[in-house]
């Protein structure tokens, strides 16, 4: 094709997409365009819009009263409350706070990765290889552990710590 067909092709293309989407000229049947207009359709229109708006204004929802929200994603202070009712609220308001309970500090996190056995004057002499936070620890019966324990007893499979401040026997296993 040359561009003279390209040119013709297009044009051609243009004009039918103008022509359909161009209104009707005249009514079918050769009829007027205009419909006849009542004498009082003018307020007919504006009564049928003022019909239509207190349609609106009564389905119109009645404004809602500000309620506080059950719980606050941004606090962490315990329960929401349950009240339902701003009487219910106020006695959960006025009961005293609860004691808090008390809490033993929590146990160091130390395990036994290994347990080494030394023949020293016909003796088994027992080391743990334990580890934790402060890193891996070589320790034998009566050393300190983390400043608070003390090896009490190293066994083939188990270290027993005991601690310092209450006595308390924390017994480690050999974990497998």
């Amino acid at each position: 094709m040359t561009w003279k067909s390209y040119a013709a092709a297009s044009g051609a293309t243009v004009l039918a997409g103008w022509l359909a989407s161009a209104p009707p000229s005249s009514a079918p049947g050769g009829a007027a365009s205009t419909a006849p207009q009542r004498p009082g359709a003018a307020s007919e229109t504006s009564s049928d819009i003022e019909v239509q708006a207190m349609r609106l204004q009564a389905r119109a929802p009645a404004e809602r009263r500000f309620t506080e929200p059950r719980r606050n994603p941004f606090r962490f202070d315990g329960r929401p409350s349950t009240a339902s009712t701003p009487r219910e609220a106020a006695a959960l308001e006025s009961r005293e706070p609860e004691q808090p309970a008390i809490v033993e500090p929590a146990r160091p996190v130390v395990s036994v990765a290994g347990i080494a056995e030394d023949q020293v004057d016909g003796r088994i002499q027992r080391t743990a290889v334990l580890s934790s936070p402060a890193g891996v620890l070589l320790v034998r019966e009566g050393e300190e552990v983390l400043g608070r324990y003390r090896v009490a007893r190293i066994e083939s499979e188990a270290v027993e710590l005991v601690e310092r401040a209450s006595g308390e026997t924390l017994r480690l296993t050999l974990g497998r």
